[in-house]
């Protein structure tokens, strides 16, 4: 996945090189730390970049910098890629006419957590003043209802463990972020009990992430028989709520290979982005915080709600929407499919449809920033992948869709009109999981190729509702039932192409 060889002139990326790779880049001389859980591309194009870019600006957030956090095997790929560099890494922005780089320092260490456990004590420092997620919905460890799901076998480890007199977190440490966040607000509740305890920031793109991670960790802590860590958490700890936006496809060899050889930098693992940042988040902050909100994308709000549905309804789930119907016309890659006249015609509308289920944004058009997104998908230099936007789609759809799909219903609203588009893209799933023998992560996969299959095999409206009950199961709305069902059988008739066609012939 990531490669160590070094191309033609070009300098491997370490902090012994980089005043020959980046003359401007600053190496932070932390005082105060924020943990990371969930080292990705994303976090890295985001968070880390947004520190990164303050270092420069801002003398006082020099004292900040990053320690990432390793829970999983899988990490063990990211840790090795970025150990040898210092933890530094290059952050290539790419667009029409765009090819820019940065090389990024503010992740200056990393806890290997399940290769070295005694790792935990750099995540136990009462200097770390931030905790940080990017883990995904499946992070969090939630149930069909959004609750902590406690049948989940490393949720149940970890209060099994922690309700041990005797448990040592460097000996076993949690298997869940959930578990690690408990962790460290006991341990900084028992041993400096005067000091306030660490903001807990989840980056991750779930409707107001803040509470959600609120309520899992309140949920955890409930469970382990410590009553005092349980109205601590409740009263004293902050989760700010945030929407974060950054298009961050999966780095490929190629990826890899230009930043060598166009800008003469051998980085074990780069981030490709696009140029577009955005980040607004809740300024509700326990123990400091770098200065944010003077770096470029970045807005602090007292409510960051209407700016999460506009980009969880509008970006989030167009994504979910056009990556299924895009695979069945044929396409592979996002921009592909966005020069496919039909699918841009579709994604518009949908947009559009979508658009009546907002609140007014402060500061935002929405139409403008609608015209924006068609742009940003549009964007050939990504080389974004429809399969990267399918993956985990039962928990995007229901994420970004459940919530408008009750308004309407609640309101008595005709299908037809307010949620068309939807349906046709609902079809498409349907009709993407009873066609492809190869199809992509989903934490409800098995399920999903089931209904999939036998509504292949017997197209009737009880079949169809299997699927829509899979994602939506409490929605429970017949309307919305007929339209897909009638969207499917146009697909079984016309093909996705004629199918796009048909829709966009009836706006």
């Amino acid at each position: 996945f990531f490669s160590t060889a070094t191309t033609g002139m070009a300098l491997a990326l370490n902090h012994s090189n980089l005043s020959k790779l980046s003359p401007s880049a600053i190496v932070p001389a932390p005082t105060s730390y924020i943990a990371h859980v969930g080292v990705g591309g994303f976090s890295r194009s985001h968070l880390f970049y947004i520190l990164n870019s303050l270092y420069a600006t801002s003398p006082e957030s020099k004292s900040w910098a990053i320690t990432g956090v390793g829970l999983k095997p899988w990490d063990k790929k990211m840790y090795e890629a970025l150990e040898p560099q210092n933890y530094s890494f290059s952050v290539n922005m790419l667009a029409d006419g765009v090819d820019d780089i940065e090389v990024v320092t503010s992740l200056i260490d990393y806890a290997p957590l399940f290769l070295e456990p005694t790792q935990i004590a750099k995540l136990l420092d009462p200097n770390v003043r931030i905790v940080s997620l990017t883990v995904t919905e499946k992070g969090y460890c939630m149930d069909k209802d959004q609750n902590l799901d406690l049948s989940n076998p490393d949720v149940s480890s970890d209060i099994s463990n922690m309700t041990k007199a005797d448990y040592d977190p460097s000996v076993l440490p949690p298997n869940t972020a959930v578990g690690l966040i408990a962790v460290i607000l006991l341990h900084r509740l028992r041993n400096h009990p005067t000091q306030p305890p660490p903001t807990i920031m989840s980056c991750d793109n779930l409707p107001m992430n803040g509470n959600t991670t609120k309520s899992v960790v309140t949920q955890f802590v409930d469970q382990l028989n410590n009553p005092q860590l349980s109205e601590h958490v409740k009263n004293n700890v902050k989760f700010p709520n945030s929407m974060v936006d950054r298009i961050t496809p999966v780095t490929l060899p190629s990826h890899i290979e230009s930043v060598s050889k166009k800008h003469g930098i051998d980085d074990n693992w780069p981030v490709v982005c696009e140029p577009f940042l955005q980040w607004v988040v809740e300024d509700a902050f326990t123990a400091g915080r770098p200065d944010f909100d003077a770096a470029s994308g970045v807005i602090f709000t007292e409510s960051v709600e209407h700016y999460e549905f506009m980009k969880l309804r509008l970006l989030n789930s167009t994504h979910s929407s056009l990556s299924y119907i895009s695979t069945l016309c044929g396409h592979t890659y996002v921009h592909e499919a966005m020069s496919d006249p039909e699918v841009r015609s579709f994604v518009r509308s949908y947009m559009q449809e979508i658009k009546k289920t907002l609140h007014p944004v402060p500061g935002i058009d929405l139409d403008e920033y609608i015209e924006t997104l068609i742009e940003r998908f549009s964007n050939p230099n990504i080389a974004d992948t429809l399969d990267r936007l399918s993956m985990d789609g039962s928990g995007k759809f229901k994420a970004t869709l459940l919530p408008p799909l009750k308004e309407l219903k609640e309101k008595g609203a005709d299908v037809q009109k307010s949620a068309d588009g939807v349906s046709l893209a609902l079809a498409g799933y349907l009709k993407y999981y009873g066609e492809k023998d190869e199809t992509v992560p989903d934490v409800l996969k098995d399920e999903l190729e089931k209904a999939g299959k036998e509504m292949a095999e017997n197209k009737t409206k009880a079949n169809c509702l299997k699927l829509v009950d899979i994602v939506f199961g409490e929605l429970q709305w017949e309307q919305l039932i007929d339209n897909v069902y009638m969207w499917y059988m146009v697909l079984e008739d016309k093909g996705a192409s004629n199918t796009l066609a048909a829709y966009n012939e009836s706006r």
